[in-house]
């Protein structure tokens, strides 16, 4: 089935919920952005319904961060101004380690190159958790990775390539999540306003206001992620395909303390998989998409004028501030590219930097993807001219270095059993310690009848986790029993419950019969109310996410290859 025909099948019917992309943003920032892009149609309610309740969800685990840190930074600056600094100046990144920030249009292979870098503790990179909650902090972000476990699967839609709370992350969203400030609305969401929305691609034709917002936003979330001990001494490293095209801003925003590292590729590959991209993120779109051809012809001529800008903003940069690297010489021999990199940039590639690169590569194993055949659209003219002109600028027809191959790591199988008999002994434990809050609740407040049922969400993660850290692996088998022993829980304290809060029919003159049918009775009526099959659901999926999750490593985390390289 073409892209054409998807889209008008697509158009017929309901638009069904997705897990979105900005799902999490506050629902302030979702109402300016739908007054903005003028409303959404009928046939999308359901699916802006859903995407409301997760936002609202991300509303309140944030809403205290939020505010505090809006108001300390207002402060902060008006500090500033007093003191007599220039009013350029307020929004300044003030990290002593500087930043390295990876550039090059969608799909060119910068995420690839992010996760190689982040396995080096050097750095602090932004992970998915804090970029699609940009908005929050300690707190939020930490209720964000716990929410977040049952809507992400561990690759992304578009590709294999790993994804999942902890994966390093893109700032755009987090800047999107948190004020509207990115090209995000107009490329996956209203396509029909995408020229309002690419203002924020290259920061061309905003309003003060909004670049000053901008700068405020981008500097606080870079102040978030360097809080700590650690982070005060690492360098940010961040990666935005926008940011090709902000190269001169983002030198002034670290006062000139930032690096560049460009990546570039075939441009027919990086156009094809653009448009793919476009068509796997479908799911998210608010209104009715566009016809393949004017997509490719959008994503053409954005690509073309944003590795224009990049071209030309990089010559003030210096030297030994800005290198330019090949997709395909990075796949050929990653370490070897690494290695140029840091040697351009004036930074050491040390052994414990490669050690754990190669680790990460090992458990790795080989990238596969397999793609499906779609309608990509016509390529004009005026498209191979550009190809013709990228091709030449990068010589992306020279040959590509050798290729060197890297050891591969086999995963462990799991060891099934034993993390069920493991998963049993901490579902025993979440039922002692949620009979123990509910009787401390009531003896409190004897007025007070909890039930507490949206502690089986928190049981279903520790059951996963522990039964999946019992067996080494993750597997299937795995997960259904997390899954199950979940629903064990929660039925298990059902009746309990019950006899704590309310102790039904023990008066003189009834059985023992009538005193099991009425407290059960109640318990489970508590089970089969809406918001607890909500959290029942949730629960189990959360555990099942859990239990089958295998050992893809995630950058920046320790190796199984080399357990001593992060310490």
């Amino acid at each position: 089935m073409s892209i054409n025909d998807r889209s008008s099948r697509r158009r017929r019917g309901i638009a069904w919920p997705v897990g979105h992309v900005l799902a999490l943003a506050p629902v302030d920032v979702w109402v300016r952005m739908i007054v903005r892009s003028g409303g959404v149609r009928p046939r999308y309610w359901l699916r802006l319904g859903f995407i409301l309740i997760t936002s609202f969800v991300g509303t309140i685990a944030t809403v205290h961060e939020r505010v505090v840190l809006s108001l300390l930074w207002w402060v902060r600056n008006k500090k500033k101004r007093r003191a007599g600094s220039p009013s350029h100046q307020e929004n300044q990144i003030e990290h002593e380690p500087g930043a390295v920030v990876i550039v090059g249009y969608y799909r060119t292979g910068t995420t690839h190159l992010q996760n190689l870098m982040s396995c080096d503790g050097r750095f602090v990179t932004p992970r998915w958790s804090q970029c699609l909650a940009g908005q929050g902090f300690v707190f939020g972000w930490a209720m964000i990775r716990f929410v977040l476990v049952p809507f992400l699967g561990q690759t992304r839609p578009q590709d294999a390539v790993g994804f999942g709370p902890n994966w390093p992350g893109e700032d755009d969203f987090a800047l999107c999540s948190w004020g509207g400030c990115s090209s995000i609305p107009g490329r996956f969401i209203w396509p029909s306003r995408w020229d309002d929305w690419k203002r924020w691609h290259g920061l061309e034709g905003l309003s003060d206001k909004e670049m000053n917002r901008w700068r405020s936003l981008m500097a606080m979330f870079v102040w978030k992620i360097t809080r700590g001990k650690q982070n005060r001494d690492r360098v940010v490293l961040l990666k935005t395909p926008s940011h090709t095209a902000r190269i001169a801003e983002l030198d002034r925003l670290f006062n000139g303390r930032v690096k560049f590292v460009h990546l570039v590729r075939e441009p027919g590959a990086v156009i094809d998989s653009n448009v793919r991209l476009h068509e796997s993120l479908a799911g998210h779109l608010l209104e009715d998409g566009p016809d393949v051809q004017t997509l490719r012809d959008r994503i053409v001529e954005e690509y073309a004028q944003t590795e224009t800008k990049c071209c030309q903003e990089a010559e003030a940069i210096g030297s030994g501030r800005f290198v330019r690297v090949r997709y395909q010489d990075l796949r050929n021999d990653a370490i070897g590219t690494m290695r140029s990199i840091y040697g351009t940039l004036g930074m050491d590639f040390d052994e414990r930097a490669q050690a754990s690169v190669e680790g990460y590569l090992g458990q790795l194993g080989a990238y596969e993807s397999t793609k499906e055949v779609i309608e990509l659209g016509e390529v004009t003219g005026n498209e191979e001219t550009i190809k013709a002109e990228m091709i030449e600028r990068y010589k992306l027809d020279a040959e590509p270095i050798a290729r060197v191959e890297i050891e591969h790591v086999e995963d462990e199988s799991a060891k099934t059993w034993r993390g069920i008999g493991s998963g049993m002994l901490v579902a025993i434990g979440c039922i002692a310690l949620w009979l123990g809050a509910v009787w401390a609740v009531h003896s409190i407040w004897p007025g007070f009848h909890p039930r507490l049922i949206p502690a089986v969400w928190v049981c279903g993660a520790v059951i996963g986790m522990g039964a999946r850290k019992a067996a080494g692996n993750g597997s299937v088998g795995l997960g259904i029993a997390a899954s199950a022993l979940t629903v064990f829980v929660v039925v298990s304290v059902a009746f309990p419950v019950s006899v704590i809060n309310y102790n039904f029919a023990s008066t003189p003159g009834y059985t023992t019969q009538d005193w099991l049918y009425h407290n059960a009775k109640y318990g489970f009526e508590g089970l089969r109310s809406v918001a607890s099959m909500v959290f029942i659901v949730l629960g189990a999926v959360t555990a099942y996410r859990h239990g089958v999750a295998n050992d893809i490593p995630i950058p920046g985390r320790p190796s199984k290859t080399d357990p001593k390289v992060h310490k």
